[in-house]
């Protein structure tokens, strides 16, 4: 299996109770049709469905403990790409694109992003499940490496689409000491999906 996760968390404890309901509302309308269905949503979780039914996606909002997630899973490494050209990135990357342009009209909250590990165990998927469950691995702390300055219209960009470089406007890196081995797992993660060609 294949799995990135990528989770946003407030530091002060609280994030709005209809701020994830509002996010869901927002991609159950822009996204293209049959990613979300209504049986495949909740109140604190979703599950998107893309590349054919090979990908799923679960987006998971826990309120008590401030924490929005993004856990895309599937057979193959390939499978986590959606895009074409030049807008040809893993799923997950351009959920938290679409997910950062939507949490700008909350500038009051600030969200400490991180990686979570890419091994399937740390998610409880292979322990006779096959969907993501309670994470039980590190979170890998980013920063950015620059602040998108630009205005950024994600319906004219084809940010809904998967198309254009909107997902590369805020590019996060891991932060100093990050690249510990997971608490989970034991393991040191790669969070590359493909080998970069120069």
């Amino acid at each position: 299996s294949a799995v990135r996760g990528h989770r946003f968390r407030e530091p002060s404890g609280f994030i709005p109770p209809g701020l994830f309901v509002g996010i869901l509302a927002r991609m159950y309308h822009q996204l293209e049709y049959n990613i979300m269905q209504p049986a495949r949503m909740w109140r604190d979780h979703a599950v998107l469905v893309l590349n054919n039914k090979k990908t799923r996606v679960i987006l998971r909002c826990d309120l008590d403990n401030a924490i929005i997630d993004i856990i895309a899973c599937a057979s193959e490494n390939e499978q986590l790409f959606v895009g074409a050209a030049k807008g040809q990135a893993s799923i997950v990357i351009w959920l938290v694109h679409l997910i950062k342009m939507f949490l700008r009209s909350y500038s009051q909250l600030n969200f400490e992003e991180s990686w979570l590990c890419p091994n399937p165990w740390c998610h409880g998927i292979g322990i006779g499940d096959n969907a993501p469950s309670e994470y039980r691995g590190s979170d890998f702390l980013l920063s950015p490496t620059m602040r998108c300055q630009k205005s950024h219209d994600c319906n004219v960009e084809g940010c809904w689409r998967f198309l254009g470089t909107g997902h590369k406007l805020e590019p996060m890196k891991l932060q100093k000491g990050q690249m510990n081995a997971c608490k989970g797992c034991n393991n040191k993660p790669v969070f590359t999906l493909r080998e970069e060609v120069a």
